[in-house]
């Protein structure tokens, strides 16, 4: 009957096939100093301009302070500090991205955040055996955006950061 009618249905296209099945992730994309991190939406609580930040004695080299969000004391982590990148000045791009992991939640200190971008799982290849050990530990995996490589950081292993 679907012959007669020049109506064939394979099951690829009944159930889609594998583009339309591909698991993606969305991404919120950021500068750091001039390199270009991610991390996955779903840690992401929120992004918000550069607030005033009190200085934390007695904090690892990474937190540079804490700031008051509503009523909340969030840490702030430089992540040039702790990804051993040059120190540059904040400027109107800065923002603070706050991240969470489990109960644990953070401020990162970045100097510009892009758009969201939503990435097929294939095209996110595993970090670079090239990167140092001491930061490809944060790292989970990179993809090519363009010109771009953009590491997809760990956000659980942010707050494991050992000081010293």
């Amino acid at each position: 009957m679907d012959e007669q009618r020049g109506l064939t249905l394979y099951e690829d296209e009944f159930y889609g096939g594998d583009e339309a099945g591909e698991k993606t992730v969305m991404l919120v994309v950021f500068r750091v100093a001039s390199e270009w991190y991610a991390v996955e939406i779903t840690s992401v609580r929120e992004v918000v301009n550069f607030e005033k930040i009190s200085y934390l004695p007695s904090s690892p080299e990474h937190i540079v302070g804490i700031f008051n969000l509503r009523g909340n004391i969030l840490s702030v982590t430089d992540l040039k500090k702790l990804l051993g990148l040059p120190a540059e000045e904040l400027t109107a791009r800065s923002r603070l991205v706050i991240v969470r992991a489990g109960v644990y939640e953070t401020a990162l200190l970045v100097d510009e955040v892009a758009e969201p971008m939503e990435v097929p799982v294939s095209r996110i290849s595993p970090a670079l055996v090239t990167i140092a050990a001491d930061r490809a530990e944060f790292l989970s995996g990179a993809i090519h955006q363009g010109k771009r490589f953009i590491g997809i950081l760990r956000v659980d292993k942010l707050f494991c950061v050992k000081a010293g």
